[in-house]
């Protein structure tokens, strides 16, 4: 990819840089097409930089306007790629239920890397949903056994969706598929778009079910001010069982999250700002390593089938800013976007 001043020119040959941006509707985005390999090996990118000093990320602030609600400002440089901007990340659980529309809402301002002014605005909905599932797929390459035959769901939104057509498509051994959601409706839209991804048997099931019965159990539910565990201690069988979370520590009590013979999560930073958000009222278990750093081979994952690993990935902004470059990029070159004066 392009870089430096020879990036700022291609983009000025297009585009009128402090004079115009491009802007992107959710339509624009999803005419794209990124494919989801494409999308996975630009989060990983973006992992491996930040973990190894090659991007400059600060921890998300946020506001809560309501009850369980969150609203993140979520800046970046990805050092390596001449590119930086914020995403504003939305999750407001109960969207659905009251206007008929997903919890969580995203738009992101990319910028110019040597003068700063905006190039771009665009829906980052799609961004965060791809950037979010391929991070799990990762980190199930990464950390699980990959012999499982068991995954399980627990939220069946456009992320956990998301998440269950990569993971599926990428093991194609898998036998059951256990899902959980408080809506009915989002477990059978799961099943049915993502049925054609895999022979699996889907479940619909409760937590203890999940908890029992799945070698790999994924999370993408909604985050409450205070952690509410559903989870027992007693229902994890631990032995060779992986958890992969990218909803902090919601569905699981302190016991289980610190009897993991490995923690991972994907900024140290960024979860230790938390703590005085309350998400973590008891604290957060030794960790092993970043999850970037474990794929970049800097810190171990997974050394045998027996470990017991818990993964905590509650999503970063230079997963965001790389797949918004991609994006910007692609849509520049194919006149995809509506080119508006600043």
């Amino acid at each position: 990819m392009l870089q430096g001043m020879e990036y700022r020119n291609w983009i000025g040959s297009k585009l009128k840089i402090n004079e115009e941006f491009l802007y992107l509707s959710r339509a624009d985005v999803a005419s794209l097409n990124l494919t989801d390999e494409v999308i996975t090996a630009f989060t990983k990118e973006a992992m491996i930089a930040y973990s190894t000093g090659n991007a400059e990320m600060p921890a998300k602030i946020g506001i809560h306007p309501l009850k369980d609600t969150l609203m993140h400002a979520m800046p970046a440089n990805m050092k390596t790629l001449s590119a930086a901007g914020i995403k504003w990340g939305c999750c407001f659980p109960d969207n659905m239920p009251r206007f008929g529309y997903n919890q969580t809402t995203c738009t992101l301002i990319l910028n110019d890397y040597q003068s700063g002014t905006c190039i771009s605005f665009m829906d980052a909905d799609l961004i965060t949903r791809v950037r979010t599932a391929a991070v799990a797929l990762l980190s199930v390459q990464k950390f699980a056994r990959q012999d499982f035959k068991t995954l399980g769901m627990i939220g069946c939104g456009i992320q956990g969706k998301q998440q269950v057509a990569m993971v599926a498509r990428a093991y194609p051994q898998i036998e059951k598929i256990y899902i959980y959601d408080r809506y009915d409706a989002a477990m059978e839209a799961l099943i049915q778009e993502c049925k054609p991804y895999t022979k699996a048997e889907f479940v619909k099931a409760d937590w203890e079910m999940i908890a029992r019965n799945c070698d790999v159990i994924l999370s993408a539910a909604y985050i409450p001010a205070v952690p509410n565990p559903q989870i027992k201690d007693e229902w994890l069988f631990k032995k060779g069982q992986t958890i992969i979370a990218s909803d902090a520590h919601t569905h699981y009590e302190d016991v289980s999250i610190k009897a993991a013979d490995k923690y991972y999560c994907d900024s140290i930073e960024e979860h230790e700002l938390f703590i005085g958000y309350g998400l973590y009222p008891q604290g957060l278990p030794k960790v092993t390593g970043e999850t970037g750093a474990a794929l970049a081979d800097v810190v171990p994952g997974r050394e045998n089938d027996d470990e017991y690993i818990f993964v905590n990935n509650i999503g970063m902004a230079v997963e965001d800013i790389v797949c918004a470059r991609a994006i910007f990029d692609t849509a520049l070159e194919n006149g995809i976007g509506t080119i508006l004066p600043l």
